[in-house]
């Protein structure tokens, strides 16, 4: 059966001397596996160009059930990203976004309304003009709601302390369960009013930056499991140093 969906690029690994895999989370299919052939020549060279991380595509694909790797019969350029593929920072940006993608999202089955805020989110870091340094933040705050694991800011008060396993705000320091300190926990409160509108006007200091990042992490890692480690981290902590 073929069909016509749109995607958004992982990453893409080796998968023998003749056909690389290519994981796209696409609008109509979630998550899938693609096989594409390894090459040297010109024609290779543009395919790898078009499957950059974190790249729109319109795809013309094979659905067979039951196989593990599926097949393209055509791609194209959904929405053109050239400042993400031609600046270091966004460039930057991207890979760690689609390292975290590649380890959150699973799922095999449409989600269209996440499919969207990541597409929207993809297209805004290629056009934005202020406030790049808080994007990644922004985007991952935004994205809990999607996941379905949006802390609850409900019981919150001035020297709360925030309980990471629950996703809630409690007065006394949990005795098991991972949590935030009054200060990071204020800090969390101050992310959740965050929004791609107004994230240029929130001023962190190069250490906090990186902290927050390293928390928000640690607070995916605890409710979605299988996360592992990601290596793409250090370069934003580099990049924004």
């Amino acid at each position: 059966m073929y069909e016509k969906t749109r995607g958004i690029v992982l990453y893409t690994i080796p998968y023998n001397d003749t056909l690389s895999v290519v994981h796209i989370f696409t609008e109509k299919y979630g998550r899938v596996s693609y096989t594409l052939p390894r090459g040297t020549g010109r024609t290779a060279k543009m395919a790898r160009a078009l499957y950059m991380p974190l790249s729109l595509l319109e795809l013309d694909i094979e659905v067979r059930s039951g196989r593990e790797m599926q097949r393209i019969r055509e791609a194209h350029t959904w929405i053109p990203l050239p400042r993400i593929q031609g600046d270091p920072i966004r460039t930057s940006l991207a890979m760690f976004l689609s390292e975290f993608l590649g380890s959150t999202l699973r799922s095999s089955e449409s989600q269209p309304d996440l499919f969207a805020y990541i597409a929207r989110s993809i297209h805004l870091l290629d056009r934005l003009e202020v406030g790049l340094g808080n994007f990644h933040l922004c985007f991952l705050v935004g994205l809990t709601s999607y996941m379905g694991i949006t802390p609850n800011t409900d019981d919150y008060c001035r020297g709360a302390y925030f309980d990471m396993q629950e996703g809630i705000f409690v007065g006394i320091r949990p005795i098991i369960n991972p949590s935030l300190p009054p200060i990071e926990a204020a800090f969390m409160v101050k992310l959740l009013r965050m929004t791609y509108s107004n994230m240029h006007k929130f001023k962190f200091a190069r250490n906090e930056r990186a902290v927050i990042l390293d928390r928000i992490i640690t607070y995916y890692n605890l409710h979605l499991s299988g996360m592992g480690q990601l290596s793409s981290p250090a370069i934003l902590h580099a990049i924004f140093d």
